[in-house]
């Protein structure tokens, strides 16, 4: 069966790209021809949509970090984006969820299996991140300890020494 390609007249190969021309020797429609088709099979639910787009909110953090000048207020900024959570990074994860419980309830078990994937890889990507995150304050306190550290210790009452127990023979 052959998909209709409304975009490429039968032959005419100027003015396209080489995917283009591979997509209709193969019968088969581009990556671009297939979200063009559904932005225009969406145009009436697409009027429904909020105004600013999905990233913007990720932008604005974004340049947050342009104002950020220590550790902290970068760990403040990090955290949400990428922390636990309603941040940027847990709400990207909601979303490839819903959408793999979308697919399934509109019988795609395939699609949906491979938005849980990449909802899974998303998570541990966010599990290394806080770890990047914690590794980064760490060094950062750890510096500023250190000029602390260097002043002597203050004395603090030792504890009682304990005498070792006696040692218990078996009795074999």
């Amino acid at each position: 069966m052959s998909l209709p390609h409304p975009d490429f007249e039968l032959y005419d190969n100027v003015g396209r790209t080489t995917q283009q021309i591979t997509a209709h020797r193969d019968d088969r429609p581009t990556a671009d021809d297939l979200h063009r088709w559904a932005a225009h099979d969406a145009r009436e639910f697409s009027t429904s949509l909020p105004d600013e787009e999905a990233g913007q909110s990720i932008i604005d953090w974004t340049r947050q970090l342009y104002r950020v000048r220590t550790a902290a207020e970068l760990n403040t900024v990090a955290q949400a984006v990428l922390g636990d959570g309603r941040s940027g990074l847990g709400e990207l994860h909601t979303f490839l969820e819903t959408a793999a419980e979308w697919c399934e309830h509109n019988q795609e078990p395939g699609i949906a299996a491979r938005y849980r994937q990449h909802a899974e890889e998303l998570s541990a990507l966010g599990d290394r991140l806080a770890y990047l995150s914690e590794d980064h304050l760490a060094s950062t306190y750890r510096r500023t300890n250190r000029s602390a550290s260097a002043q002597p210790p203050r004395t603090v009452p030792a504890a009682p020494v304990v005498p070792p127990a006696p040692a218990r023979r078996s009795a074999r």
